[in-house]
């Protein structure tokens, strides 16, 4: 993939879900570079009604990430954003070179739509697009490089698929009821004592009739 003006190619879906300040500067002042699809990847994780995206970043810089989910089928605009995450704008939240993070999708909140609200994702199938680049600081002093899906990816080649999910997950499996065995009648006349299923001789042993 070939790295091209920020500007261009990433398309900020509301006001609330863009990446971050140092990311929307940047411009492009260095000679065109090559990304390979497999530097930034995502994988996730469902338990119950949450969702956890581990971000794997193999690239050579920081980066930040958009990430959102909207129903299965419809088209990924702002106002079909069901849940989310964006890096907040600190450095601390940038994923560095080499390292994973594991990222909480969170529902849409407030007005304009925020991706801060409760962990526990409403029951349904979604699509999920993300969206990762670089972080130059101080901007625009080279070309950044970019991952993911179309959207928040535009105007190029896109380095991933949606991921199609449905909640809830899979949780952890409730052990099966244990069979009980039917109750081995007792003695007449003595309650505690059972009849045995088979009586023993040297030789063989011999199953009892049930009364």
């Amino acid at each position: 993939m070939t790295t091209r003006p920020r500007t261009t190619r990433l398309r900020k879906l509301s006001a609330g879900m863009g990446f971050a300040a140092a990311v929307a500067l940047a411009t492009a002042l260095a000679p065109s570079a090559s990304a390979a699809p497999a530097d930034v990847t995502v994988s996730p994780s469902l338990a119950g009604n949450t969702i956890t995206l581990k971000v794997s970043n193999n690239a050579n810089k920081r980066i930040g990430c958009e990430i959102f989910g909207v129903k299965a089928n419809t088209s990924p605009a702002a106002s079909g954003v069901v849940f989310g995450y964006q890096t907040p704008e600190e450095l601390g939240a940038l994923i560095s070179p080499g390292a994973s993070k594991n990222v909480p999708m969170r529902v849409t909140a407030g007005t304009p739509p925020t991706l801060t609200g409760s962990t526990t994702i409403p029951d349904g199938t979604y699509d999920i697009y993300w969206g990762c680049a670089t972080i130059t600081l101080p901007p625009g002093s080279a070309r950044e490089q970019f991952w993911g899906t179309n959207p928040p990816l535009t105007n190029m080649t896109p380095t991933a698929a949606p991921i199609r999910v449905s909640v809830p997950g899979a949780g952890p499996t409730a052990p099966a009821p244990e069979s009980e065995a039917p109750a081995r009648p007792t003695v007449p006349g003595f309650p505690n004592i059972d009849i045995p299923e088979q009586i023993c001789a040297p030789w063989a042993c011999y199953p009892l009739p049930r009364f």
